[in-house]
């Protein structure tokens, strides 16, 4: 506990000497460290749903997930816990299972519910990247090889960016400078998702290498993408993905789209801050899981979806990487969307099945943590 609290101590020192000043006071206001309420103190953007709900169907038959099957916890010294103990000892506050469209696993911790909003962190980005492909499909967009200066003529005058593709944006192979440690708070992540003036903080970025020479992961780059949504579309990225993926997939409740300010200058936070139900994300995996298609209607290229979920190590891209989707070791076919503290939407092809995480601030685990246990609780299935 004590040094958790220094922690925070010192989290919060050195973002006194890195943010502005109404950055830092906002940042101070709700605790410095990212959590699962931040949301509830940004502005928001309503993503409305609209007509006759999809709904998963809900097994008769009680299949006792929580308690059959065992999970290896991260002590050193542990023996095997129960799927429901793990959950609580994790700090997990949503935990799905889905099976062939049947909900066959379903947890909540600390008050939350099935009508209660997660925030999605960086699990927001597959949905900006399928929000791309379908923008190329409409022809929005002429191909994800085009040169993002075509659309952000803007940036024309900055030295090197007149190489970079939406392809580069899309596996974080830009070259763009951008520090992305989550818990530094002296990093552009920390400005980014606690700041108020991201269309400035856009212009303002730079090269610190040629496009397609190595991969940097960035929130900069999901950012970038959306605003060129912004751009074909002639409208806000909550506007598309309400009208693209949230009314023509049957969504339970609205969603929010976490905004960077409240005059006409706002912009969503398309790297992270997407609010919804749990079972609401569960459906862009179904969508995945379906080639892009929701009940006969196509929503986005099964071309689109079979390359997002697949390898590309193209221009220095990584393997377990493409389209913002994180790929799963071969063998599985499994892909994922993940997001801080261990926000996950787990797809495992092979047998149908989706899983859908959703957790408070837990500074111990890692992503590679998470899908391995995904797979030990999958082995059981």
């Amino acid at each position: 506990m004590k040094s958790k609290k220094l922690f925070k101590y010192f989290f919060l020192v050195v973002l006194l000497s890195t943010l502005s000043s109404c950055d830092v006071l906002r940042s101070l206001r709700y605790g410095g460290i990212p959590s699962q309420s931040d949301y509830k103190h940004f502005p928001q953007r309503v993503v409305n749903n609209e007509g006759p709900v999809y709904n998963f169907y809900k097994s008769n038959k009680e299949y006792q997930l929580g308690t059959k099957i065992g999970v290896i916890n991260r002590d050193f010294n542990s023996t095997n816990v129960s799927l429901d103990s793990f959950a609580t000892l994790h700090k997990t506050l949503t935990f799905l299972i889905i099976r062939n469209d049947t909900i066959v696993y379903e947890r909540y911790n600390n008050g939350y519910t099935s009508n209660s909003f997660v925030s999605s962190f960086s699990m927001a980005k597959p949905f900006v990247s399928t929000l791309i492909g379908i923008a190329i499909d409409e022809g929005k967009i002429k191909s994800e090889n085009d040169y993002i200066i075509n659309y952000l003529p803007e940036f024309k005058d900055k030295v090197g960016w007149e190489k970079i593709t939406i392809k580069n944006l899309l596996q974080h192979t830009s070259g763009i400078r951008f520090t992305d440690r989550e818990l530094n708070p002296a990093s552009d992540n920390a400005a980014f998702y606690w700041g108020d003036n991201l269309r400035e903080r856009m212009l303002n970025l730079n090269l610190e290498c040629p496009p397609n020479t190595k991969f940097r992961y960035s929130s900069a780059n999901t950012l970038l993408l959306g605003y060129i949504i912004e751009k074909v579309t002639g409208g806000t990225i909550s506007k598309y993905l309400e009208n693209k993926i949230w009314k023509p997939l049957g969504m339970e409740a609205p969603a929010s789209w976490s905004l960077d300010r409240k005059d006409d200058k706002a912009i969503e936070k398309s790297f992270c801050c997407l609010q919804a139900r749990a079972i609401d994300f569960a459906k862009l995996g179904r969508l995945y899981l379906n080639g892009g298609n929701w009940i006969g209607n196509q929503i986005v290229s099964k071309k689109w979806i079979e390359y997002s979920t697949h390898s590309d190590p193209s221009g220095n891209n990584k393997h377990f990487y493409n389209n913002n989707w994180g790929i799963g070791p071969l063998k599985y076919g499994s892909y994922f969307a993940v997001g801080l503290f261990g926000q996950y939407l787990y797809v495992y092809p092979e047998k149908n099945i989706i899983i859908v995480r959703f957790g408070d601030t837990e500074t111990s685990n890692h992503p590679n943590y998470w899908q391995e246990v995904f797979l030990q609780i999958i082995d059981q299935m």
